[in-house]
């Protein structure tokens, strides 16, 4: 894989502000980091500029997905003063990657020069990258939830087993606790056998959050049942690559299709941008 040099590139491009999205589940083995980089390669396919962020401290594996090793991390940037363009991976089909392997709780013991410095490096992002793509560790913890509240917005990714209904269910109970009116939240129902279940997993979820937590959640789309995913993750490379054609390609493009005319009008707010979203994370982690 080449390595990635786009700071000239940012210097010629209008400023803008990265819109951010936090992609989380409520378990681990629904598909969430699978949908995270096959969505990333969708939005790059129709033009948009994105940057995967893997922010899963206990498994990440994004990398692996992908078949690269990373050689820097977030953790380089607070400690070694890296700049931040020197921590981003060009993976495959041109996606950009960096790996996290930050916890939160390092930034409030930092003196405020390198915090000086990491948020100067942060905010390079924005002038950057449409959509920064933040893969988060599934379940329930303080920092997720942070993420969550910090984001422009949250794609939640379920299937359609019971036990992945009722731990999504818990993580929005979760966030209602902290935050009445959270930033948007949108489903995704992967692993489908067909649109119905899609439909019913999702009415069930919804019918839930509305009736006792008083909480929208939108549709965002299904995934169906694809065994090319499997033999994707085998070979180190995307479905959305080595299968253009398969039924998860298919569900992929069909979500993007959906998501970028909407989020391009039906936007209410400016997004805050990387920057914005780790001072807000970072005022979050502060809270008792």
């Amino acid at each position: 894989m080449h390595r990635f040099s786009a700071e000239q590139e940012v210097n010629e491009t209008t400023k803008k502000s990265s819109h951010v999205i936090t992609i989380t589940s409520g378990k681990g083995g629904v598909g969430k980091t699978n949908f995270t980089l096959n969505f990333a390669l969708g939005l790059k396919a129709i033009g948009k500029k994105v940057i995967v962020l893997d922010m899963d401290l206990s498994t990440a594996n994004i990398n692996i997905l992908m078949g690269i090793t990373p050689r820097y991390s977030l953790v380089d940037v607070l400690h070694q003063k890296k700049k931040i363009w020197d921590i981003i991976e060009h993976g495959i089909d041109g996606i950009n990657y960096i790996y996290g392997g930050l916890d939160i709780e390092e930034l409030m013991d930092l003196d405020q020069q390198k915090l000086t410095h990491f948020w100067n490096q942060i905010q390079e992002l924005q002038a950057y990258a449409d959509f920064i793509l933040l893969d988060t560790g599934a379940g329930i913890s303080k920092e997720l939830i942070d993420w969550i509240l910090a984001s422009d917005e949250t794609i939640l990714v379920t299937t359609p087993e019971p036990t992945s209904i009722a731990d999504c269910y818990s993580v929005l109970k979760t966030v209602q606790h902290f935050s009445k009116q959270p930033p948007p939240i949108r489903l995704v129902v992967n692993r489908v056998q067909n649109y119905k279940e899609g439909l019913e997993t999702a009415r069930a979820l919804q019918n839930a959050t509305s009736n006792f937590l008083k909480l929208e959640v939108k549709t965002l789309g299904f995934l169906m049942e694809d065994t090319h995913v499997r033999q994707s993750v085998r070979s180190q490379t995307p479905f959305f690559i080595s299968y253009p054609n398969c039924l998860a390609t298919k569900s992929i493009k069909q979500i993007v299709a959906v998501y970028v005319p909407e989020i391009n009008t039906n936007a209410t707010s400016s997004p805050k941008g990387m920057k914005g979203i780790f001072q807000k994370v970072f005022s979050l982690g502060k809270r008792t």
